[in-house]
């Protein structure tokens, strides 16, 4: 269940926008090695400045309950900098990502808390198996 949401004060095209969210999904699947039916990825512009200037710039938040590791950590960001630069022509020096291990009982789905049951090696909400 990993959420990445990604803020920019850049303005874009619905095209880029696509573009983006698609990129980023599979930087999850791909890198990350998370399934692609539970990647949430969002894009949204916002008003703000970073070292006093408005020049463009960026916050990536990555929240995930498990793989949140160094290497796993480096390769996505390696990734998502490019994404940014290519799309948005943000400095990498002006991208900041973070990213967030949320313990399973903290993450709602399904209108339950979600349990790891390691006989079946699936999550699972109130007897439910996630998908």
């Amino acid at each position: 269940m990993p959420s990445v949401q990604i803020m920019t004060n850049v303005s874009y095209s619905k095209e880029t926008k696509d573009a983006v969210l698609r990129k980023f999904n599979r930087v999850m699947v791909e890198v990350a090695h998370k399934n692609e039916e539970a990647v949430m990825v969002t894009l949204q512009t916002v008003d703000g400045t970073m070292g006093n200037t408005e020049e463009p710039f960026a916050f990536i938040d990555v929240r995930s309950m498990n793989g949140i590791e160094h290497k796993m950590n480096n390769d996505v960001c390696v990734e998502m900098t490019k994404i940014m630069e290519e799309a948005f022509g943000i400095n990498p020096l002006r991208l900041y990502i973070t990213f967030t291990r949320v313990p399973e009982t903290c993450w709602g789905l399904m209108g339950g808390i979600a349990i790891w049951d390691a006989k079946t090696r699936v999550w699972v909400v109130n007897g439910e198996p996630c998908k």
